[in-house]
């Protein structure tokens, strides 16, 4: 009954624990017309699913860049592009049952050649466009603003978390089946005398 339960318990524990240990970082990839992506994301819990975006580490187009500007809660930022546009942005990651994506505003990115890179979503659909040299990769007044991308962002593992909920479960299972075998290994000694 004791290995049943225990069973049961360890299933349950390997259903719920992996959410929890996570740890605020995120692997990112993105593809769409003239935009490939990929890197680290990595912030801090800021409450009600949301995670404010910080740093990491990205390539964009084949540049390195980072993330730009501060986060906000509540309304956005404004990066002053040019040509009439901004770039609207909170930096803000929202993670809802198992799942991560980012917000009408998203991120900002500054590139390592100088432009300026902002990802975000509108009903579902994600979004770009790169402000570079004094030009926009596409013309921000068509459409939703920018050119259709399909991004990819996974929590990372927190290896710790893992470790210590590893170590934890074979501790139980052997303090689990010890007592049983200690048990036996006494009532064989007591019958032998």
């Amino acid at each position: 009954m004791k290995k049943l339960i225990f069973v049961s318990f360890a299933l349950l524990t390997t259903l719920v624990i992996p959410p929890v240990a996570k740890a605020d970082s995120f692997n990112f990839t993105a593809a769409g017309v003239g935009f490939t992506g990929s890197g680290t994301l990595t912030g801090t819990s800021v409450g009600s699913g949301m995670i404010a975006i910080t740093g990491g580490t990205f390539t964009i187009n084949g540049v390195s860049a980072t993330v730009f500007g501060n986060w906000t809660a509540s309304g956005y930022n404004v990066y002053t592009a040019g040509a009439g546009y901004n770039f609207d942005y909170d930096n803000i990651l929202l993670t809802s049952k198992g799942s991560e994506g980012l917000d009408t505003n998203g991120l900002l990115f500054l590139l390592s050649n100088g432009g300026v890179v902002n990802i975000w979503e509108v009903n579902g659909t994600y979004y770009w466009n790169e402000w570079l040299n004094n030009q926009w990769g596409f013309n921000p007044g068509v459409g939703q603003g920018g050119a259709p991308i399909t991004p990819e962002i996974a929590a990372t593992p927190e290896p710790s978390s893992l470790l210590l909920l590893g170590t934890g479960l074979l501790l139980m299972a052997c303090m689990i089946f010890w007592k049983p075998m200690r048990a036996k290994a006494k009532q064989r000694v007591a019958k032998a005398a």
